[in-house]
């Protein structure tokens, strides 16, 4: 199983709750950016796991009409930037034992994006992510940390 790991785009400082929060237009482009990218890797989408927060719901908007279809959508409040990666890590490791050639989109937040691929590949640590990152999560045989692709190293 692929899982990949995406912090959203950029997003307005400020709005009546962090909630809230919208993206700004270059968030959007990042984001479309990255998706495109992405699209290259993948011929299949499985899972989509998303944040309920605004800006995370935006991303996942930009990237659903870029990836290919995906099978299920699953919005997860332990996805908040204060949320629980634990509880995140082990369903995509049930989903991983059920569904071993599956792909796996998260969108979430920092710091939380951070602490799943810790939590997913303990020797790891927990990488940086600037926003529009994805982490690539290989979970086939001994969980790796593949990959952190960053909207500027794309060459666009």
């Amino acid at each position: 199983m692929q899982v990949f790991i995406m912090r959203h785009g950029e997003a307005e400082m400020y709005a009546s709750s962090d909630a809230k929060r919208e993206l700004t237009e270059q968030g959007r482009q990042d984001v479309a950016n990255m998706g495109l990218q992405l699209a290259k890797q993948i011929d299949t989408l499985d899972y989509a796991l998303v944040s309920p927060y605004m800006r995370a719901q935006q991303t996942w908007q930009v990237l659903k009409d870029i990836l290919p279809a995906c099978k299920q959508v699953i919005p997860m409040e332990e996805l908040i930037p204060s949320g629980d990666e634990v509880s995140v890590a082990g369903l995509i490791e049930e989903l991983a034992r059920e569904h071993t050639d599956a792909n796996i989109i998260v969108v979430s937040h920092l710091p939380l994006v951070g602490y799943l691929v810790e939590a997913l590949c303990p020797g790891a640590g927990s990488p940086l992510f600037s926003t529009a990152a994805i982490a690539q999560v290989d979970l086939n045989e001994e969980p790796t940390l593949v990959a952190v692709t960053h909207p500027y190293m794309l060459n666009n």
